[in-house]
């Protein structure tokens, strides 16, 4: 117990220095002049993000130093292969047990980590890690005590089977630990020749970064050999990379502090889906772009819930903030049968990546695929492209379990009637899904994914049989947030 205990403080005390002498260094020492290689241009990352890491961090090296105080005891009694004598094999084999812990580790990682991403798992423990949508230093210890275990368990049977120096495993230990670091320094600071082969197979901040957005996809630790194979790396990931390399003097939005919105009004949709509209003197609020989302944070009672909800009005369009919300939990429940005009809710200013800004004189096609309230964003997008890209297309595919949920009915009726350039068509459970020859629509098509992740995967399996591009593909990963469990780390 008392190794235990030394061996913990010793980890935990040079991590948390680590972290912060970087955080230091580059987020606030040189933060303006870096400013260019921040990834995300909107800061998110305040104390209150950083104060719940540095907790989960606490609760992450528990379980980590209990599993290295469980290989050192195994290994006591001859279940594992560890050796001090460092060359004890020679160069040759330590070279090679170094390259093959990397492989593994790589390999079992990107296998687990998208596990993790499971419905039934990802809200009980990887949504801990994922609560930081802008990641820091703080950030690349902020796991929870399970997810801590499982993405290490890696070393043990491989250490049964295999002669594996202590040197070695410290070095790998050194790899991992500022490979981890890199990627959730929120700063991209590989040059713009990683973009090329073969660099261009190893995984960059902003390849991490941008799994921290958008979730599902860019689960890879060390290289892209997984999530090339596999199909899932974010469409977005070399573009961004690209886009980072050549901006100048780019600006970043203070987004830490929540500001006060006032419920203007609030309109029932459906039986089951309400809209909110806000108003507020804020004009920061109006600079965003169709699909972008508002972080909010909601008094119910005696507590207080942070929710993520998509904005359904339209920059340049509506001179109102709108957020249109589906019976679910508590906050819908609020919204749907508690709230009323002229209550007060916290928000930060819109953000995300699943976006839709016009381009004049463009003339694109672009099909709308909506499950459910999936429809909130993508009505927002379509809006734009009505007013803005008058020479553009938009076929909007709209399934619902029902009629009745149908959403914004009698405003996509009248869109139609108005715009030629717009087609619009209903798919009920039941009666009609959207079928391969549905999506069907021309090789020069720009698909925007919104709703159930049923849905997504259907039609992204269809578009991949279509040969559609991945490029042309817009996908709005949404994820359920962290729901402690057993008492372990309530972050």
């Amino acid at each position: 117990m008392l190794d235990f205990a030394k061996q913990y403080l010793t980890t935990v005390i040079g991590a948390l220095t680590i972290m912060s002498v970087v955080y230091l260094i580059i987020w606030v020492i040189f933060g303006k002049k870096l400013g260019n290689r921040k990834i995300q241009l909107s800061k998110r990352a305040g104390w209150s993000q950083i104060k719940g890491e540095i907790g989960a961090t606490f609760f992450s090296f528990f379980g980590g130093t209990a599993f290295s105080i469980l290989l050192l005891s195994f290994n006591d009694i001859g279940l594992t292969k560890f050796y001090l004598e460092a060359g004890k094999f020679g160069l040759g084999y330590e070279v090679f047990a170094f390259i093959a812990m990397l492989l593994v580790s790589d390999t079992w990682f990107y296998w687990s980590h998208r596990t993790m991403h499971h419905p039934s798992i990802y809200k009980y423990v990887h949504a801990l890690h994922h609560k930081s949508l802008d990641v820091n230093p703080f950030t690349s210890n902020s796991f929870h005590l399970i997810e801590s275990l499982w993405l290490t368990v890696w070393i043990l049977p491989l250490a049964m089977v295999m002669p594996m120096s202590m040197t070695v495993l410290g070095i790998m230990q050194v790899v991992g630990t500022f490979n981890n670091l890199k990627s959730h320094l929120g700063y991209e600071f590989f040059p713009k020749f990683f973009s090329k082969a073969p660099f261009n197979m190893l995984v960059t901040a902003t390849n991490h970064s941008l799994h921290h957005t958008q979730y599902n996809g860019n689960y890879a630790l060390f290289f892209r050999f997984w999530d090339v194979v596999c199909g899932t790396e974010l469409n977005s990931t070399e573009r961004t990379f690209q886009e980072i390399h050549e901006r100048k003097n780019a600006t970043i939005l203070d987004n830490t502090k929540y500001r006060t919105l006032i419920i203007d009004k609030l309109v029932k949709e459906t039986p089951d889906t309400v809209s909110v509209y806000f108003k507020t003197d804020d004009k920061e609020f109006f600079t965003y772009h169709a699909g972008q989302y508002l972080n909010l944070k909601i008094k119910v009672g005696s507590k207080t819930h942070m929710r993520c909800f998509s904005l359904s009005s339209s920059p340049d369009v509506d001179d109102f903030l709108r957020i249109t919300v589906k019976l679910k939990g508590e906050v819908s429940h609020y919204f749907y049968n508690t709230a009323k005009s002229g209550d007060r809710v916290e928000s930060l200013l819109p953000v995300g990546d699943f976006t839709f800004v016009p381009t004049e004189n463009a003339a694109n096609h672009y099909v709308l695929v909506a499950g459910g309230s999936g429809i909130t964003p993508l009505y927002s997008m379509l809006l734009q492209m009505l007013h803005f890209e008058p020479k553009s297309k938009v076929t909007l595919l709209y399934a619902n379990q029902k009629e009745e949920n149908i959403v914004f009915k009698k405003e996509l009726d009248q869109l139609a009637q108005h715009y030629p350039q717009f087609e619009y068509r209903n798919f009920i459970s039941g009666s009609k899904r959207i079928g391969k020859s549905d999506l069907d629509l021309g090789s020069n098509a720009h698909y925007y994914l919104c709703g159930p992740d049923s849905l997504k995967e259907g039609i992204s399996k269809y578009l991949k049989e279509l040969n559609v591009s991945k490029s042309t593909i817009h996908t709005e990963h949404f994820a359920d947030g962290y729901k402690p469990w057993f008492g372990l780390w309530k972050g």
